[in-house]
C-alpha cells in the first residue's frame, strides 16, 4: 500500500519582487498561507502573507486583503505587528511583509504553561489593551482577536514581550476617508465564534468594545484555563454569547486562583451590553493595572503587619486565681468628658485597644484591681489599684493619642450631612478633635464591622474603576463607618483627588499616613501630598 505524497508547496525558494526569499510554511488560513521568507537586501528575517491564487479573480476578498494591508500599516505600537511591505509579485500573487517575530502564540501559552500567576495575566493582556487603544484611535477595530493572534517572546530584560497579529478581518471605522464599498454583507458574520462579541455575533455594526468583549474572553480563559462557554459548533457558541450570561470563572473551575477583582472585571467585560463594558482600551488597561497595584499593597500590608504592634492583642499569658475576678472600675479617663461617667463598665468592657495600648501596665493594673482576698490591708490595697488603674488610664488615652494624632497636628474628623451621611474629613483644631476621635476609635473598636467594611469596599472599588466618584465616595464613607482603617482613608483621598478637592484630599491622605499603610501606599500619599503643596 503506497502511502500519499504531500502536495508540493511551488512557493517554497521563490523570490517574491526581487526582495523576500521563501524559506518556510509557518502558518496557513482562508485567505492565504503565511511564510517565514529572508529579506535579501539585509539578510533579515520576514513573515510573508500570500493570499491565494484561486481567489485573485475574488474582487471581495482582493480588497479585503488590501484592507488588511491598509489597516495594519496605520499601525505604529511597539505591541503591534509591523508591516513592512505590500505588493505583488509576477504571477500576480498579492503579499505583505511584515516583522517577523520568534516565540509563543498565547494558544501555546495557554496549552503547555497553565496555570499561569495573575501577575503574568496582567503582563501580557496590558499590552495587548496598549496595543488596542492605539488602533483604536486611528479607526482599526481588529474583530478576531484570539489567543493564536497574540505572540509573546521572551527576551533578557523583556520578559512576555506581546505583538497583535493579524488584522485580517479589521474594520477601519474612520469615516475621513474613503475606504470603497463595506467588505461585509448585512448580517454577514466573521471572527471566531468563540471570542465574538453578543453584537459580532448577531452581524450587527461594531466598534472598538467588541474587541473589549474579545479580551474579556481571553483573560477568562487565561485564569480559568477554559472558555466561558462549551458547545460543539460555532452556531452553538455565538448562541452561547448571545443569550447566556458566563458563570463566574472560580464556579467553572473551582481550582482556578482568580482574586475577587480580576473576576469582577472578567465579568465586566463579558457584559451583553456595550455601554456596561470598559468603554475603552486605556480604561480597561488602567483598571487591570490597578489590580495588580492593589495586590501588590495588600502583600506590602501582610509584609509589614508585625509593625503594627500597637494595633496587636497583647500575647497570651496564663490565667491566675486572680484573673478569675472582677472588680468595677467607674469614672472617666483624666480630662476626658464621656458616656464612661454615665455607665458603670467592668475592666473586662475596656476597649480593646485601650488594652493593647497599656500593656504590662494595663495588665498590671487589671490584675491589680483583682480582689486577691479579704480582711487586714484591703484599704491600703484598695488605694493602690485606684493609683494603679488612673496610671494605666493616662499611659492608654497617651498613647492612643499619638496614634490618633501629633501635637499641634490637625486630625481628620466626619462632618455629616443632614441626613446624617458624612461628608467626609473636616480640619479641626487637636485637641477637641483629638479626643473625639479617641473617643470614638476606643469605644468602637470592640463594635466595628470589618466584614460589612470590606464589602463596601468592594463596592467602592467597583464604582471608582468606572469612574462614578459620587457612588464610590458613598461606598468608602460606609466602610469608614464600619471600620475606619488606612486603606478607607486612601480611597477616600483618592476620589477627593479625582474631584479635585485638594483640602480634602489632604486631610484623608494625612489620616491614612496616622493608620497603617503598606510601603507603596504610603510612597503613593507621599507623592501625591508633595504635588498637592502651592
Amino acid at each position: 500500500m503506497s502511502m500519499p505524497v504531500a502536495p508540493v508547496d511551488d512557493t517554497l525558494g521563490k523570490t517574491f519582487a526581487g526582495k523576500y526569499r521563501v524559506e518556510q510554511m509557518i502558518g496557513e488560513g482562508g485567505m492565504g498561507k503565511v511564510y517565514r521568507a529572508t529579506q535579501l537586501a539585509l539578510e533579515k528575517p520576514v513573515v510573508l502573507k500570500v493570499l491565494r491564487q484561486a481567489l485573485l479573480g475574488d474582487e471581495r476578498t482582493v480588497a479585503r486583503f488590501q484592507r488588511e494591508a491598509k489597516a495594519a500599516s496605520r499601525l505604529n505600537h511597539p505591541n503591534s505587528i509591523s508591516v513592512l511591505d505590500f505588493g505583488q509579485a509576477d504571477d500576480g500573487a498579492l503579499f505583505i511583509a511584515m516583522e517577523y517575530v520568534q516565540g509563543k502564540d498565547l494558544h501555546q501559552i495557554l496549552s503547555r504553561e497553565w496555570p499561569l500567576p495573575e501577575p503574568r495575566v496582567m503582563r501580557i493582556m496590558s499590552q495587548v489593551l496598549s496595543a488596542l487603544a492605539d488602533a483604536h484611535s486611528v479607526g482599526v477595530v481588529h474583530r478576531d482577536l484570539k489567543p493564536e493572534n497574540i505572540m509573546v517572546s521572551q527576551g533578557r530584560s523583556e520578559p512576555d514581550f506581546v505583538k497583535v497579529l493579524d488584522f485580517g478581518i479589521a474594520k477601519i471605522i474612520d469615516g475621513s476617508e474613503d475606504d470603497g464599498p463595506a467588505l461585509t454583507r448585512a448580517g454577514f458574520v466573521c471572527g471566531t465564534p468563540e471570542y465574538m462579541s453578543p453584537e459580532q455575533a448577531r452581524g450587527a455594526k461594531l466598534d472598538h468594545r467588541s474587541d473589549l468583549y474579545a479580551v474579556g474572553v481571553i483573560l477568562y480563559q487565561l485564569c480559568s484555563g477554559m472558555l466561558p462557554f462549551d458547545s460543539e459548533t460555532p452556531v452553538g457558541f455565538a448562541t452561547k454569547h448571545l443569550t447566556e450570561i458566563p458563570p463566574l470563572p472560580t464556579k467553572r473551575r473551582p481550582d482556578a486562583r482568580v482574586s475577587p477583582a480580576m473576576e469582577r472585571l472578567i465579568m465586566k467585560a463579558l457584559s451583553k451590553n456595550p455601554d456596561d463594558r470598559p468603554q475603552t482600551a486605556e480604561q480597561f488597561r488602567a483598571e487591570l493595572l490597578a489590580i495588580d497595584k492593589e495586590r501588590r499593597a495588600a502583600v506590602g500590608r501582610r509584609s509589614g503587619a508585625t509593625s503594627a504592634s500597637s494595633l496587636a492583642p497583647a500575647p497570651p499569658r496564663k490565667v491566675t486565681p486572680l484573673d478569675q475576678q472582677e472588680t468595677k472600675v467607674s469614672g472617666p479617663p483624666p480630662g476626658m468628658s464621656s458616656p464612661w461617667s454615665e455607665r458603670d463598665d467592668t475592666v473586662k468592657h475596656v476597649p480593646g485597644a485601650a488594652r493593647s495600648a497599656t500593656g504590662q501596665h494595663g495588665g498590671a493594673a487589671a490584675r491589680a484591681t483583682r480582689t486577691a482576698h479579704d480582711g487586714t490591708g484591703a484599704v491600703a490595697f484598695k488605694v493602690a489599684t485606684g493609683i494603679l488603674v488612673a496610671l494605666a488610664l493616662l499611659l492608654g488615652g497617651a498613647l492612643a493619642m499619638k496614634f490618633l494624632g501629633g501635637v499641634g497636628d490637625e486630625v481628620p474628623s466626619v462632618t455629616p450631612h443632614d441626613d446624617g451621611a458624612p461628608l467626609g474629613p473636616v480640619p479641626m483644631k487637636r485637641e477637641d478633635a483629638a479626643r473625639q476621635r479617641l473617643w470614638e476609635q476606643l469605644t468602637a473598636r470592640t463594635e466595628r464591622r470589618p466584614t460589612d467594611a470590606d464589602k463596601a469596599l468592594t463596592v467602592g472599588d467597583a464604582e471608582l474603576a468606572g469612574r462614578r466618584l459620587a457612588q464610590a465616595a458613598r461606598a468608602f464613607e460606609e466602610a469608614w463607618r464600619r471600620d475606619p482603617r488606612g486603606e478607607v482613608a486612601l480611597r477616600l483621598g483618592e476620589v477627593a483627588r479625582l474631584e479635585g478637592r485638594t483640602d480634602d484630599m489632604r486631610s484623608w491622605f494625612d489620616a491614612a499616613r496616622r493608620l497603617e499603610l503598606s510601603p507603596e501606599a504610603s510612597a503613593y500619599v507621599e507623592g501625591c501630598l508633595k504635588a498637592a503643596r502651592p
